[in-house]
């Protein structure tokens, strides 16, 4: 019964506000003519209600499809677009029995703000509604696999999530609906490598002078399950490749396997596409962190960047991958026009497993690393199999180092002085307590801190991340996250997360 119920909630919230989207787009193009910036707004309503409308019939007709972990999240987003939608409707009312000159004069004092308003926080609701929209791209479920079928025969506008999330879950599939394309690519010469520094990617160019970013994964000697790790390296390209449009992740032309005199892989290289707005080149986070330690960047720009790290994140799961790698070396920022501050995408996959296959419990014993690592997975023997939280974690302090805008290693990979205590915690010789040791004044720094900085909500935000695998963790049990088969759990730790950062106003 409470399957049921959840079910009809979805459909009845996402019926309602399918009419009162509609009736919007009806109402504007009623006043069209009236002023130009009202005809701008009527393209804006639009757009931004052909790109929601495609998702709501989605989710509609795939009923059982929307997975019982998503469906009340998905019901509290309709509801408050619903109210989002009855506002815009009510202030566009205002307009009405009024005409020709007046009503121009009437929008252009008193409501031009009120209306540009609403449309903005439309636009929001569509980004943040992608999304959630691209967790569909996770759970295996046919009624689903149907239900997009059906929506991608219809004209989807270019780059639509429907169509991503379908391809998507194409290249998961274990038997895909249609026949994919290699990922494998011919051994060729990539010219004037350009190191991005501190992360171990490159730009190259090939012979035609596109650019791409070059990412290297070494395979350690010492592994002998060649198979595995091609059939991981194969669908972490294939994923990839579909994810045309997803935030914070590269496109994948394809992947060259170098190998040894032997036949056995030694490297594989990924040939990763620049994004198509942003063709200037990256530096990594570390970079952009030393670059400017003592002159921060705005607040809201801060706040921007940890939002867009975190849906990063949240959707490197969703396409089914823990990434085990990260830190600010993994993150690429590429320049964004008319921003001090650029687009994060992340990279680094060199330790990525998928979150459902064979782990690696392969580690190191660099401090600069083990300090974005939970205590359990430390060393080179860590302690447990590496799961979804662990790159929660390691979230917690990347957003830590954003908020405090102040590096945590400096140019030579040693510490600087924003963790006074690690000079001293670094000198205990029993690895487990050491690990504990610096959890514990992360922590202690983020409550000191961070609130009179970037506030209260981003500093619980923080906490948050570095309690995520504690037993009374602040985003609540683990068992509120899990699913059947414990794949979302990371998805949803980090669609909690972003819901309070979204709450942040600067």
């Amino acid at each position: 019964m409470e399957l049921a119920f959840g079910i009809v909630g979805v459909l009845s919230v996402a019926d309602v506000c399918l009419r009162a989207g509609q009736n919007l787009v009806e109402r504007y193009k009623d006043i069209r003519g009236a002023h130009r910036d009202i005809d701008d707004l009527n393209l804006r309503v639009e757009n931004v209600w052909i790109h929601i409308t495609y998702q709501l019939t989605t989710v509609q007709s795939s009923q059982e499809g929307v997975h019982e972990v998503l469906r009340e999240h998905i019901t509290d987003l309709l509801t408050k677009l619903q109210f989002h939608l009855h506002t815009a409707c009510k202030n566009l009312e205002k307009l009405s029995g009024t005409k020709g000159r007046a009503k121009a004069i009437k929008f252009a004092f008193f409501l031009k703000g009120t209306l540009e308003k609403d449309v903005s926080v439309l636009e929001k609701w569509r980004d943040m509604f992608a999304a959630t929209f691209f967790m569909l791209s996770l759970p295996k479920n046919a009624a689903l696999d149907r239900a997009l079928s059906m929506e991608v025969k219809k004209d989807q506008p270019n780059g639509s999530a429907v169509t991503t999330v379908k391809a998507i879950r194409d290249a998961l599939a274990d038997q895909p609906t249609k026949q994919l394309p290699p990922v494998w690519l011919d051994p060729v010469n990539m010219y004037w490598p350009m190191p991005i520094g501190y992360s171990g990617a490159q730009v190259v160019t090939d012979s035609t002078r596109t650019r791409y970013v070059r990412e290297t994964i070494d395979v350690d000697p010492s592994l002998r399950n060649y198979n595995q790790l091609d059939r991981d390296v194969e669908k972490l390209a294939k994923v990839l490749r579909e994810s045309k449009g997803v935030p914070g992740v590269l496109t994948c032309k394809g992947v060259v396997r170098r190998q040894g005199m032997n036949g056995a892989p030694e490297k594989f290289e990924f040939i990763l596409e620049m994004p198509p707005t942003l063709d200037d080149t990256p530096d990594c986070l570390r970079t952009v962190l030393l670059k400017s330690p003592q002159e921060p960047h705005p607040l809201e720009e801060r706040v921007l960047l940890a939002k867009q790290v975190a849906k990063a994140v949240m959707f490197v799961h969703n396409l089914n991958f823990v990434h085990k790698n990260m830190r600010p070396e993994t993150i690429l920022v590429f320049p964004n026009p008319g921003k001090t501050l650029g687009i994060p995408f992340l990279v680094g996959f060199q330790m990525f497993r998928a979150a459902d296959g064979y782990t690696y419990r392969a580690g190191d014993e660099l401090w600069s690393k083990n300090l974005y690592r939970h205590p359990s997975r430390q060393g080179n023997h860590p302690d447990n199999v590496y799961r979804m939280q662990h790159d929660i974690y390691s979230l917690g302090v990347i957003l830590l180092e954003i908020g405090l805008w102040s590096p945590f290693v400096d140019e030579v990979g040693g510490p600087t002085n924003a963790l006074p205590q690690i000079l001293t915690i670094l000198q205990d010789r029993d690895q487990k307590r050491r690990a504990t040791r610096i959890k514990r004044a992360l922590t202690n720094l983020a409550h000191k801190h961070l609130p009179p900085i970037m506030g209260t909500k981003y500093t619980e935000i923080v906490v948050s991340c570095l309690a995520c695998l504690d037993q009374e963790s602040h985003l609540g049990p683990e068992s509120d996250f899990l699913d059947d088969d414990g794949t979302l759990v990371g998805v949803r730790y980090i669609q909690e997360i972003l819901n309070v950062l979204e709450e942040i106003e600067v």
